[in-house]
């Protein structure tokens, strides 16, 4: 099990349409998110968030506010415990999500992803270790609440495993 270094954000559901958007303001629940990962980034000024961690209804949230078509089921669920698994929990989605009704989304673009390429896609900034944050099912998690993670430096002797996942485009 990898130690990370995590923030814990907390927001009220209950003020988010069936769109995903803040009812007083029309603010999509992805771009709360930017503003936590920037947070998260202002506290750990040297980090940059990799996973986001929340339950199956904060996903659901997550995913409505990013007007993603019903068949996309946003997060990865964990297997291993309470904590990402890069090598085993993937593996184990994997099988478990062989139903073939829906894609899963495993990551979403960071905030601080700023260039695209050509086609539209944000590029992944390797000089500063900016890359897709993993989203990661927690059902220990609550409604009101999202972890921000990233895999702790002290005492891991390991590198960040980056895994390249093949890019899918709807048509």
């Amino acid at each position: 099990m990898e130690f990370e270094l995590s923030e814990t954000y907390r927001f009220d559901p209950s003020e988010y349409d069936a769109t995903g958007r803040r009812i007083k303001d029309e603010v999509r629940f992805r771009d709360v998110i930017k503003e936590f990962e920037i947070d998260f980034h202002r506290l750990h000024s040297a980090d940059y968030a990799l996973n986001l961690y929340a339950n199956a209804r904060t996903m659901r949230l997550l995913s409505k506010s990013c007007d993603a078509a019903p068949f996309l089921i946003y997060g990865m669920e964990l297997t291993q415990g309470d904590s990402f698994d890069a090598l085993l929990d993937p593996s184990n989605n994997h099988r478990m999500e062989s139903d073939g009704k829906s894609i899963y989304v495993y990551g979403i673009d960071s905030a601080f992803m700023t260039s695209f390429d050509e086609r539209g896609y944000p590029v992944l900034n390797d000089e500063n270790s900016i890359y897709p944050m993993t989203l990661l099912v927690s059902n220990d998690m609550r409604d009101d609440e999202v972890r921000l993670s990233i895999p702790s430096k002290e005492g891991d002797s390991e590198e960040i495993e980056i895994i390249n996942v093949p890019q899918l485009e709807l048509v």
